[in-house]
This record gives C-alpha cells, structure tokens and sequence, in this order.
C-alpha cells in the first residue's frame, strides 16, 4: 500500500483548526529565516500553508545571508521575549559563518516545537516532554495509525544523524523494536536489509534502498529527502512499493505529516503553558 501523507495530513490539520478555533489567541509561530537556499524557501511555503490550514499565524523574520552571528543571535533572543511568539522554528540550513547549534540553543524549551536546542533534546531524549521532533514524529505516527508496532519487529535504520536517525532510533527502542542502525560505515546494506520488517530511511543517499533488497511485505518509511536530476527524492527506490505492505513516497509521503507535527507539537506546549498559568492562577 501507498501511503497517502496529504491525505492524512489534512485529517490531522482539520482537528488541529478545530483545537486553535476554540483559543482566546491565534497561536503564533516565528520563523527565523537566513539567505535564499532554495531548498529552504520550498520548506518554508509548506509550512507557511500548513498553518493557514490548522489557523495558526506565521510570522517571517528573514535576514539576508550576510548577518552577523552576535547580530542574528540577538534577535532570536528577542523573538524568544516575546510573550504573543508561541513557538521559534530556525529555517536550516544557516549560513555556514554562523554556528548553527548557539543560534538554536538561544530558543528556549517551552517555545522549541521543532525539539532542536540542546535543552529541549535532553527533554526528549529523557523522556521528560512529550514532544517527538517532527520528521521521525511524523515516521511513528504514519506506523502507529497504520496499526504497525515495532514491539519485537526486526527495524532498520538508515542513518544517524541528529534530526532523523538518532530520534527516531530512540523512539524504537522505547517501542522494544530489535534495531540495527545502517550508516556510510556499514558497507553492503543489504544483508540488513532483506531481514527488516521495518526499515525507516533518514540518510542522505537517493534511492539506496532497491526492491531486491527487502523482503515480501516489508515496511518502509522514507524520512530522507535527496536530490536526483533535479527532482526531491527518497531513500527508497519507488519500485519498492510493489514489494512492501506499506510504502511512503518521497514527495508525499512523510513531509506534509511532518509540517503537521510541527503544529501539533505547538499546540501542545500551547496547552502546557495554559496549564502552568491556570496552576500559578490558582
């Protein structure tokens, strides 16, 4: 089966407009936003429409790529100050002038629904929030309302890098999955591979995964986005579909869920700060 991610996506989004329609505030997400990659602009639309979706306001705050550092890092503490900003996202890639992980520890915990600081990843990876990072929390969630468990499952992992491959590794370790975690220093993958009942694919490397090398039924959620004679494609060869039990495509599959955890990730620390003032209130 082909999974459908718009389709899914905009049930989500119509629960979450119902959710925001209800608040006494229009929640607000800030966006800091550096240079022109073009890569970044096609993010940054989707995200700007997701929220039109779920009623959500978007507010640009866009640099030209030659800010400097000190000047780019004081004006994401000041957004961080302001009480109507309900979440700070940085627009990746920064500049390469610029330190990436000082910029992003600037915003703090209870405004972070992109769970990239160095504060709120201990949060998550301690389990003391709730809050999944959005691309592997879109990845559990697509397994999850698919009635797919990973409890016991045979998993592979392509990748483990910080914003795919680590989180959603920990996500399947707290699910009890058998893991094995596939990198630049594995060598043949597919080995590996033909044994997994789930793969999960967030390595950099376009279509790695052929149908050849999985077996019949096999799951395959592909996080990773590459590129291929001009076009965004996935770790996964889409031949594979054919093969698998369920298959996410790359467009199409796993992004627009994750531009919706995104806001479902706001809505929560929205909910967390609405519960800490009714606390203090009381």
């Amino acid at each position: 089966m082909i999974f459908n991610g718009k389709e899914f996506a905009q049930k989500v989004k119509n629960e979450l407009k119902e959710e925001f329609s209800k608040l006494a505030k229009k929640p607000e997400l800030h966006i800091v936003s550096v240079g022109d990659d073009p890569s970044s602009k096609s993010y940054l639309r989707m995200k700007i429409r997701s929220a039109e979706d779920v009623g959500a306001g978007i507010v640009i705050h866009h640099f030209s790529d030659d800010i400097l550092q000190e000047e780019l890092l004081k004006e994401v503490k000041r957004i961080a100050a302001d009480p109507d900003a309900d979440g700070i996202i940085v627009q990746l890639p920064l500049p390469a002038a610029i330190d990436t992980e000082l910029i992003l520890n600037a915003i703090p915990p209870e405004k972070d629904p992109d769970i990239l600081s160095e504060r709120s990843w201990n949060l998550f990876e301690s389990e003391k929030i709730s809050l999944i990072p959005p691309t592997p929390g879109a990845m559990i969630e697509i397994l999850h309302k698919n009635n797919i468990t990973l409890k016991g499952k045979n998993v592979v992992i392509l990748g483990r890098k910080r914003l795919i491959g680590k989180p959603i590794r920990i996500c399947a370790e707290r699910e009890k999955a058998n893991i094995t975690v596939l990198h630049s220093g594995t060598g043949d993958p597919t080995p590996y591979l033909l044994k997994a009942d789930i793969i999960l694919c967030g390595a950099n490397k376009p279509h790695i995964v052929k149908p050849e090398m999985i077996k019949k039924d096999a799951v395959i959620v592909d996080g990773g986005t590459c590129e291929l004679d001009g076009k965004i494609v996935g770790n996964a060869d889409p031949a594979c579909a054919e093969k698998c039990a369920l298959f996410t495509p790359v467009p199409g599959g796993v992004g627009p869920v994750t531009a919706v955890v995104l806001f479902q990730n706001l809505a929560e620390l929205i909910r967390e700060k609405r519960e800490k003032e009714t606390k203090k209130a009381a």
